[in-house]
């Protein structure tokens, strides 16, 4: 019998990957506004982005998912395009 769609693993799992985007986007924030144009800010975001990423790759590998068209593969992948762009006006400015 296949997995129903209301898993338990399925939304803890979407739940951690947005919980770990806001994360990232809150500490970002803190970081630009305790250091504005300070170069240390932007090797915070630097660390806090790949420590994002891996907590990602660690929820995409505790899933078990191989299709990003889950609901866990879903979550991940947004999460993990906002993680992207949360780092990108540090790398732009």
């Amino acid at each position: 019998m296949e997995k129903g769609f209301t898993n338990r693993l399925d939304w803890t799992t979407l739940t951690l990957a947005m919980l770990v985007w806001m994360a990232h986007f809150t500490l970002l924030w803190i970081a630009s506004i305790a250091l504005p144009n300070h170069p240390a800010a932007r090797w915070i975001g630097v660390v806090l982005t790949v420590a994002a990423a891996g907590a990602l790759v660690l929820l995409w590998r505790r899933s078990g998912t191989g299709s990003i068209f889950t609901v866990p593969g879903l979550g991940i992948a947004l999460a993990g395009a906002g993680v992207a762009f949360g780092m990108l006006p540090a790398l732009l400015s």
